[in-house]
């Protein structure tokens, strides 16, 4: 399945849509975890050791959002978390294009992008118009 053209219209494709959004949440959550660690030690090893915890705890906060719009997504429902996540994955890529963070903005990109899908795929599972008779024909 293609980044940008994903099949709605059956429900395999919608919970495949769905669940490669949560696999982006999860992958983010990740990332927001190694960025945490990662800022937590450079401003303790800095001297700055009384602002590390506000910038990890913020940071885990992130990770939090993305873990549970990942879970939601994956299980093909979400739309409320996913669209939370979509909009800090937003966030993120205006702070790297202001940045010029190259690798951070493709990364972004293509997180946004699945979660997006995801979202669709999620908000496709909920109206559930699927036909499984017209998707049978295909195969008689």
């Amino acid at each position: 399945m293609a980044l940008w053209n994903i099949d709605l219209t059956t429900e395999d494709g919608a919970l495949g849509a769905a669940q490669m959004g949560g696999a982006a949440c999860l992958v983010g959550a990740v990332l927001g975890a190694l960025g945490a660690i990662s800022a937590g030690g450079l401003l303790a090893s800095t001297g700055q050791s009384e602002v590390a915890p506000l910038v990890v705890g913020l940071a885990m906060l992130e990770v939090l959002l993305f873990a549970i719009a990942g879970f939601r997504l994956r299980a093909g429902k979400g739309v409320l978390w996913g669209g939370a996540a979509a909009v800090l994955l937003v966030l993120e890529l205006l702070v790297k294009l202001l940045s010029v963070s190259v690798i951070g903005i493709i990364i972004n990109v293509i997180l946004l992008i699945v979660v997006i899908n995801g979202i669709r795929g999620a908000r496709a599972l909920h109206r559930g118009s699927f036909d499984a008779e017209a998707d049978a024909e295909v195969f008689s």
